[in-house]
């Protein structure tokens, strides 16, 4: 990889690092509705992609079931768990993505996985565990749960989108945003209250958080990222996007102060290296359309 693509490559983790402790401010310190911020997220991502919606691709149905869960429901379970869970725990959860795809790409596309990418999904697992858990008051972290469900739909869209055809990256983000706004909107007409008020509430807040989120997590981040993986083998981009947790709990404790404990440390280190042992396993991931 060229020392462009590798500072690029970083800036990448960088932007979706800070995505989490954006998201964890605007959620939890201004209290915005999770529906609606993502509602009003995808309502931009929409318009901007909007140029990329047609042609249709011929699967376009697979499409549509896609762009629902890596969008809309993806989103929903995320800010869910946001709203109580840690930034920095949070982007660590959220590198169950490639054991979940691993275990998919097993039952839905026949694909085959060695013993020591077994052991390395049954590590992921074992610090989710640690981290989700807590052994003094007996009881899980329910946000966490949320982000680890928020990526297993992420696993299942990355599957369904494996045999969608000829479709790119931007025509995905376009009927992503355009599908996700009525699911969302009606969800936060029927689940939440008050967004209008906080969203008044929260001043510049909002616009600023739809902007990153939009703009350069979603459209920029993303678009770099899919030129990354058609340029470089898959085995070396995916495992160097372990730097984006890394990013999310230095800046969760530097601008929010966000607990530095044991048990994060040993829980990111069973996720993360076992994640990394996955990743430089395989040949190919569902993840890689993402």
């Amino acid at each position: 990889m060229s020392i462009r693509d590798f500072i690029i490559l970083c800036i990448i983790c960088l932007i979706w690092g800070g995505n989490f402790v954006l998201s964890k401010w605007l959620l939890s310190d201004l209290a915005l509705p999770p529906f609606f911020f993502a509602c009003v997220r995808f309502m931009l991502v929409a318009l901007l992609m909007s140029p990329f919606l047609f042609p249709l691709p011929k699967r376009f149905l697979r499409l549509c079931l896609a762009g629902l869960c890596v969008g809309a429901l993806h989103l929903a379970l995320l800010y869910t768990g946001l709203k109580t869970a840690p930034a920095g725990s949070s982007a660590i959860v959220s590198q169950m993505l490639i054991p979940f795809a691993a275990v998919l790409s097993v039952v839905f596309l026949q694909e085959k996985i060695g013993l020591r990418r077994s052991l390395g999904i049954i590590g992921a697992l074992t610090g989710v565990c640690i981290l989700i858990y807590d052994p003094d008051s007996f009881s899980f972290d329910v946000g966490l749960l949320y982000i680890v469900a928020a990526f297993f739909v992420i696993a299942v869209g990355s599957i369904l989108i494996k045999n969608v055809g000829a479709a790119s990256p931007f025509q995905y983000l376009a009927w992503m945003g355009v599908l996700a706004i009525p699911t969302l909107g009606l969800a936060s007409l029927m689940f939440e209250t008050g967004q209008i008020e906080a969203a008044k509430a929260s001043g510049w807040g909002l616009p600023i958080g739809v902007l990153y989120t939009a703009v350069l997590a979603s459209i920029v981040a993303h678009g770099q990222y899919f030129r990354l993986l058609q340029t470089y083998d898959v085995t070396l981009v995916v495992p160097l996007t372990l730097m984006t947790p890394f990013w999310a709990v230095i800046l969760g404790i530097v601008l929010r102060d966000e607990p530095f404990g044991f048990r994060l440390i040993i829980g990111a280190a069973f996720i993360l290296i076992s994640v990394y042992i996955i990743a430089r396993r395989q040949k190919q991931t569902p993840t890689d359309v993402l």
